[in-house]
């Protein structure tokens, strides 16, 4: 078993108190061992010593809501067909090169909550069992009740741009059994469903308690100014029913007051993306439920600089950066909500990239990689201090989901993931980007070889 002994650093536990400056801290194996000032913490022998003199240590940074088969194209229409017809009978490489990015920038843990459920879970696998590398996948597969890429819940224009037997199949596949059919479906079929989708081993299961249409509605034409129930309360509870059973933890896809209102009612146990409620501010009435609750809420934000640059350019994401949203996270800030890090990041290619003016490149919150960072700075302008941000994006999303017993902190006992920095983050968030190295389960990542085998990032050459 290898030691490693980080001495004198600065070290920020995640756990939301001050930093603790000469601080030593022992890895044995894949945990953490030891830690303590290092003036009374000893050095076993033969430990390989790490120099942290000067050098902040942070928790590996931990993503409650990523894409990794990037669905953001998804919605976004151009790119949809190219993507997934490019790439398919490989997702599970694209999905692993995504984790790579993830990880090359200290993420070392993602919770993925839609994707295509075969090769995510293969990726999570391969991952697990040391084949790939990433960061460590934990999966939801599908949304139950939402429809495929080319489903009206996505780019439904791609249906007449590609052959039926293509969009059916990549529809089916995302799809898995508990698509948007579920909504005409009586509940006993429903729970029979669910609990055998559950079966296949998935790690937490998310319900579209909204629908995903409006976001097909992007046509500039027609703003964000609808949403519907996917379904009726009995069958959610039938739902959320068949997840306890099986013991994984509910999340919840809304995008309106009333969804939301009912997924915290449901008791879920992440409310993604809970700041978008469509032209609405959460009342007050519902921001006092949320704090009361054992929900989490995920929040996905954009911080000043890039929503100004997305107004300039006329960007319909400008849309989602704007009023409610930034209202609805500034007013759950203050109101002391459980927040945890959530992007709906992916990895787009290249091509959709180079459709985009430089502003809307720049600092994208939607490109895997960058996306913590840009979150936690704009977390800061609304209203949270830098150590509540690193809270946010490390111990309160394994909290949420049920994995603060082995990662989002640096204490014995846990999984030794942690980031290393050469600037202090508590004077300034963006220093969560200074990165000198990271660790995951113990070892050290070679972040200049990742990723491993690049495809999507590598295309066009």
């Amino acid at each position: 078993m290898s030691t490693i002994a980080i001495t004198n650093v600065t070290l920020i536990d995640g756990l939301g108190g001050l930093p603790r400056p000469a601080t030593t801290v022992i890895v044995e194996g894949d945990r953490f061992a030891t830690v303590g000032p290092s003036d009374s913490t000893p050095v076993p022998e033969g430990a390989t010593v790490v120099d942290g003199n000067r050098r902040w240590m942070v928790p590996g940074y931990v993503n409650g809501n990523v894409h990794l088969l990037d669905a953001w194209m998804f919605m976004a229409g151009p790119g949809t067909i190219e993507y997934l017809a490019r790439w398919e009978g490989r997702y599970v490489e694209v999905i692993e090169e995504a984790a790579q990015l993830a990880l090359r920038n200290g993420v070392t843990t993602v919770f993925d909550t839609h994707n295509a459920i075969e090769p995510v879970l293969a990726a999570r696998d391969r991952i697990n069992a040391g084949i790939s590398q990433g960061a460590r996948i934990f999966a939801a597969g599908t949304i139950v009740g939402m429809g495929g890429p080319f489903s009206a819940d996505f780019h439904f224009a791609g249906r007449t741009a590609a052959t039926r037997t293509f969009v059916d199949r990549i529809d089916s596949m995302f799809e898995a059994g508990v698509g948007h059919q579920l909504s005409l479906l009586p509940r006993k079929e429903v729970r029979a469903r669910v609990r055998d989708y559950l079966s296949r081993g998935v790690d937490m299961l998310k319900i579209a308690v909204s629908d995903h249409i409006v976001f097909t509605l992007v046509d500039r034409s027609v703003g964000f100014d609808r949403s519907y129930q996917t379904f009726s309360r009995p069958v959610l509870e039938v739902m959320v029913e068949e997840a306890r059973a099986a013991g994984v933890p509910v999340l919840t896809h809304s995008v309106s007051v009333e969804a939301l209102d009912t997924s915290v009612e449901l008791g879920a146990d992440v409310l993604i993306h809970a700041n978008y409620t469509l032209g609405q501010e959460i009342p007050n009435y519902l921001i006092d439920k949320i704090v009361a609750s054992d929900s989490w809420a995920g929040l996905q934000t954009v911080h000043d600089q890039h929503r100004q640059g997305l107004e300039d350019v006329g960007s319909w994401a400008a849309a989602l950066a704007g009023e409610p949203y930034a209202t609805n996270e500034r007013n759950l800030i203050s109101a002391n909500a459980k927040i945890l890090l959530n992007t709906d990041a992916g990895c787009p290619s290249k091509d959709h990239l180079a459709d985009l003016s430089p502003v809307e490149r720049e600092d994208r919150p939607w490109t895997i990689g960058n996306d913590h960072f840009h979150w936690t700075q704009s977390m800061v302008e609304k209203g949270m201090s830098p150590l509540e941000a690193i809270s946010a994006a490390t111990i309160n999303v394994a909290r949420a989901y049920g994995k603060a017993d082995q990662i989002g902190s640096v204490e014995t006992g846990k999984l030794a993931d942690f980031v290393l920095l050469d600037q202090d983050p508590v004077d300034d968030i963006r220093n969560l980007r200074s990165i000198t190295e990271v660790f995951q389960a113990g070892a050290a990542v070679d972040r200049a070889a990742l990723p491993t085998t690049p495809l999507v990032t590598a295309h066009p050459a």
